[in-house]
């Protein structure tokens, strides 16, 4: 198993095992972002050009990892950035209703409450298996029906939803389909050419190992066009004939993705290091991130104690994630046992009095054992 720990400046006796939560930048991040603090230190080195590149370079980087059009990435600070134009700048009616899974991350969900004083009805449907079926979407759709968000990966279990399937229902009843790739997009292979799918939205810090304050959404042309968002940035929408003018300004008729990019896009402090995170985890090939992720879940689950824990991930090898999700027996053990696994270097997560582990690319085999050890380790208070 290949070892990618020299990529990272992570410190011994303190193995990060919640890139779910906050992903650690690689140590060519690292570099690139001391080169855009230079830029900034000598300022004269900021020249006109970097404006120009550092987001249209990021953007060519987004769309060859997520194998879309350039075009037709928007640069974003979260995922729920996305959400909140698609939220606000699709028209919708009274009656109309929107589909959501309960239990969801809020990010999913938040945006679409807002328009519930407009008369939008926002069902937050509770799933049979933590998340939704194509067959439990299609039993609550109707014709009231005009969009449906979804993450891929349930950040609060690893359950994965099957995406292509619900896109492809969507599309046949001409209802917008959303998908959030937060808990995706870094940890393995994801085509979105191949989805029948009218949106993505993505954090950026989590598996892509950007800064935090990063991320973007891809949303489809003729989405976009549907858009009544007056976001009007003037790098987004000026080009050097009308910047260099002294006549009137006026505004043009542009549902561009470029036109929807968070202000301040040439934000070297977070653009340039994340571009260089996403190019490492390219150079390194998603599937061989995949191959070294699912060894150490694997290593994880299989190696639970069946007797004083409950699994709640998926337990059948076809359908496990890079996330894992599990209870102590007796649940009221679960904050005792994150803190005591703090004390002893691992760092989890605990979400809804449950633990949850995410191993990434950085992690190794001997710290899935020590983690292990340090389960059996644990005497319950």
């Amino acid at each position: 198993m290949t070892q990618y720990t020299k990529d990272f400046s992570l410190k011994p006796k303190h193995t990060w095992l919640n890139v779910a939560s906050e992903g650690p930048l690689p140590k060519k991040a690292n570099a690139a972002l001391q080169e855009a603090i230079e830029w900034k230190s000598a300022v004269h080195l900021l020249t006109v050009p970097k404006f120009q590149q550092v987001p249209l370079e990021l953007k060519k980087t987004i769309a060859a990892l997520l194998h879309v059009d350039r075009d037709d990435v928007i640069l974003g600070n979260s995922a729920t950035y996305g959400l909140h134009l698609l939220a606000n700048g699709l028209e919708f009616k009274a009656k109309d209703e929107i589909i959501c899974l309960q239990n969801d991350f809020p990010t999913d969900i938040l945006p679409w409450l807002s328009l519930v004083q407009k008369g939008v009805i926002v069902h937050q449907l509770k799933a049979q298996n933590h998340v939704l079926t194509p067959q439990e979407i299609e039993k609550a759709i109707n014709p009231r029906t005009r969009l449906v968000c979804l993450p891929l990966i349930h950040s609060f279990t690893g359950f994965k939803q099957d995406i292509g399937a619900i896109g492809k229902l969507c599309r046949s009843r001409g209802i917008l389909c959303v998908v959030n790739l937060s808990q995706a997009a870094g940890a393995f292979e994801i085509d979105l050419s191949q989805w029948e799918v009218d949106a993505a939205v993505c954090a950026g810090y989590k598996w892509l190992l950007g800064p935090y304050g990063t991320g973007f959404c891809w949303i489809k042309k003729e989405t976009r066009e549907q858009l009544n968002y007056p976001q009007n940035y003037w790098i987004s929408l000026m080009d050097e004939t009308s910047l260099t003018s002294e006549g009137p300004i006026s505004l043009k008729d542009d549902h561009a993705a470029r036109r929807y990019d968070v202000f301040g896009t040439a934000n070297f402090f977070n653009f340039v290091p994340w571009q260089a995170s996403i190019n490492y985890l390219l150079e390194l090939g998603l599937d061989n991130i995949d191959k070294h992720n699912r060894i150490l879940v694997d290593k994880i689950v299989d190696g639970l104690d069946k007797d004083r824990f409950e699994l709640i991930s998926p337990c059948p090898k076809i359908e496990r994630t890079n996330i894992v999700v599990f209870s102590y027996k007796d649940a009221s053990q679960n904050s005792h046992l994150f803190e005591y696994l703090k004390e002893k270097g691992f760092y989890l997560a605990l979400w809804k009095n449950k633990l949850r582990v995410s191993p990434h690319i950085y992690n190794t085999m001997q710290e899935m054992k020590g983690l292990l050890l340090a389960f059996d380790g644990y005497d319950a208070k």
